[in-house]
């Protein structure tokens, strides 16, 4: 993976100027040089941990609680940030060195600018001890030789399809085999059998596609056949053209609603498929989770549901292993601290990144970065989650390809293609037009990796 240079995020990226001491490149803390004689499991120890949305988002008591339990003398205090402007606060704290001991690094996005802002403690130490474990994937996270924060949950997209709705239409359920060739000739047989078997025509789609952008350009990007090195990093966004296509084709045919009217009106993924407005809808892993508990408070509709996985390039040979897309979340560790409270820190971040931390997480149906049989076994465990094999697969077995690629240079490239998706799917550009111009625009601001 290239990257440029800590001087040209700064000249790129409005958060960069906050957190760069210097221009060097992986210039955070190694926190093997300060971490004393190592962690002692006996010394009474309190760090702070940064989450957002607590009440909402139960996975950062839910780790901070299963440490303590295996470490009872070590205490995690959680600093609640905005869920909307943590990476704006945290950023802050950071530039004053009051960050906490231990936070997360939202997207990866952000973390060429975090690795390089001399916050962040280098914990390549850690790294070591995972790498060469096919239960988790590190891809993305070495900066100049260095590790500055690791994954400890990873979603990954997935197609959640309503098997009821299939049954009852007497369409053959998708699979790991679909491309999507298969997905469009499924939806089209979907519109014409979904009427004569009950579902009202008028409201009831045989897909939803939400208006995200990387429902169609991480898509494209993951499965183009070529490195983002060589496309999204030099601003040849080509291999989006064919996507975009299919994206267009399925407006036109009403298979799903308009991007103009998913916008605007501000709709939400989770009704449309919960109260099965939509027989298929590619999303993120965790809305497994979400899905489970509505059909438990009755915010969902009661249905059976599974999981296939992602449908693949219908331009290029199958693969063996389906290939998606997806973003981890990750830990980090400031650089601010020493002795046995970095020692406490590291032995956390240890904990919640592997096993540990994952079987946790799985308990409370949030899918980790981790996944082995056990962690597998307890994420399908709760009552109401698909439990069939073909579910298991599609969550558990797949080629992830990273949702942005990890550059210095990909904040102000998909803020650009942002603008580029809503012009295309409003039909104010053809995606010829549309990716040739964001090519353009993307050269303009000097950021390409040339």
């Amino acid at each position: 993976m290239k990257f440029n240079s800590a001087c040209k995020a700064l000249a790129v990226a409005s958060a960069a100027a906050m957190l760069l001491a210097g221009c060097g490149g992986g210039s955070g803390t190694d926190a093997s040089d300060k971490s004393g004689a190592g962690f002692d499991e006996n010394a009474k120890t309190t760090i702070s941990l940064a989450g957002w949305s607590l009440d909402m988002t139960p996975e950062f008591k839910t780790l901070a609680d299963g440490f303590h339990k295996a470490h009872p003398n070590v205490t995690i205090n959680i600093k609640q940030y905005s869920a909307d402007d943590y990476d704006k606060q945290l950023t802050a704290d950071i530039s004053s060195g009051a960050q906490p001991d231990v936070f997360p690094v939202k997207t990866m996005v952000k973390y060429v600018t975090y690795a390089d802002s001399q916050g962040l403690a280098d914990i390549s130490d850690i790294a070591k001890g995972f790498q060469g474990d096919k239960h988790i994937d590190l891809n993305g996270y070495d900066h100049d030789g260095k590790y500055f924060a690791l994954p400890y949950r990873s979603d990954t997209w997935v197609l959640f399809y309503n098997k009821d709705m299939f049954h009852k239409a007497g369409v053959e359920e998708p699979s790991a085999k679909w491309t999507w060739d298969d997905y469009t000739k499924a939806a089209k047989e979907l519109k014409e059998k979904l009427p004569e078997a009950g579902y009202d025509g008028n409201s009831v789609y045989p897909m939803y596609m939400h208006n995200w952008q990387s429902v169609v350009q991480s898509f494209a990007l993951a499965q183009s056949g070529k490195s983002a090195d060589d496309t999204f990093l030099k601003g040849d966004f080509s291999y989006m053209e064919p996507y975009y296509k299919r994206a267009l084709e399925w407006q036109d045919e009403k298979y799903t609603i308009d991007w103009n009217t998913s916008f605007t009106n501000k709709v939400q993924y989770q009704p449309q498929f919960g109260t099965q407005k939509a027989a298929m809808m590619p999303m993120g892993t965790w809305y497994a989770a979400v899905l489970v508990n509505q059909q438990q408070t009755g915010e969902a509709d009661k249905f059976s549901w599974g999981m296939a996985p992602a449908p693949q390039n219908p331009d290029k040979k199958l693969p063996s292993t389906p290939i998606t897309y997806g973003s981890p979340t990750s830990l980090a560790i400031s650089s601010k601290i020493s002795g046995q409270k970095l020692a406490a820190a590291k032995e956390f971040v240890k904990w919640a990144v592997g096993q540990g931390g994952a079987v946790e997480l799985a308990k409370i149906s949030t899918t980790p970065a981790y996944i082995d049989d056990k962690v597998t076994e307890t994420f399908f465990s709760p009552e109401g989650m698909a439990s069939d094999q073909a579910s298991k697969d599609a969550w558990s077995k797949h080629d992830r390809k990273m949702e942005v690629p990890v550059s210095a240079a990909s904040d102000t490239i998909n803020s650009i293609l942002k603008d580029t998706h809503s012009s295309i799917m409003t039909g104010a550009k053809s995606p010829s037009d549309g990716l040739k111009e964001a090519r353009q625009n993307v050269k303009d601001q000097g950021v390409l990796d040339e």
